[in-house]
């Protein structure tokens, strides 16, 4: 595959996830933006489950393909490889966790039982948490010494700190059951999908 092609995954693979949201949002009248979590799109006896999982299985996709294209990139690099290539294996590990919670452990409807499958969803739900700062650190390293990338290294420590903050403030508002956590919880993926898109979008123009 090109890997033009594949950088242009990173452009879409955010892009797919907002209109998952959207659209989900949009087809129930009941979903809540401000209060509900993003996962409650597509727990477990949800509506428009299939459409949904559709849609977010094909972000997860190609957020893997893009992995694959910065792999790529990384390995044709002198500086800093080993890190680059840490950050991008962390990539592709976003994609398919995202992957496996969509198809298996979807998060169960609040104040039922937990079960095994949404206790996975919890789990690979934190393990996402900490990638998603990982990979900026690690790319962030790698971009510090490609030329053609100057300034982007600093831009992805500045992305890894809102995201690290941004989900420690989400994870006390569902903590507590706050009334804005849908809010604080898309304030955290926020940072994140912006990270992706715009790299994604850099990558696709430089190469």
């Amino acid at each position: 595959m090109n890997r033009k092609i594949l950088f242009l995954c990173g452009v879409f693979s955010p892009l797919l996830y907002i209109a998952m949201t959207i659209v989900g949002g949009a087809l129930r009248p009941d979903y809540s933006h401000i209060y509900h979590a993003v996962s409650e799109l597509l727990e477990a006896g949800a509506p428009n489950k299939f459409l949904m999982d559709s849609i977010l299985a094909s972000s997860n996709i190609t957020g893997i393909f893009f992995g694959v294209g910065v792999l790529l990139l990384v390995q044709s690099s002198q500086q800093k490889r080993q890190i680059g290539l840490a950050g991008a294996f962390c990539l592709l590990a976003i994609g398919l966790i995202g992957l496996l919670i969509t198809i298996f452990f979807p998060m169960e409807p609040r104040h039922l039982p937990m079960t095994f499958p949404g206790l996975m969803h919890l789990i690979l739900v934190g393990v996402l948490f900490i990638l998603s700062i990982l990979t900026p650190v690690l790319m962030g390293i790698w971009l510090k010494k490609q030329p053609a990338y100057a300034g982007y290294g600093s831009y992805s420590f500045i992305s890894a700190i809102l995201i690290l903050v941004t989900g420690v403030f989400a994870a006390a508002m569902a903590i507590i059951e706050s009334p804005i956590m849908g809010i604080a919880e898309r304030l955290t993926i926020g940072a994140n999908l912006q990270w992706t898109f715009i790299m994604a979008l850099k990558i696709y123009k430089t190469n």
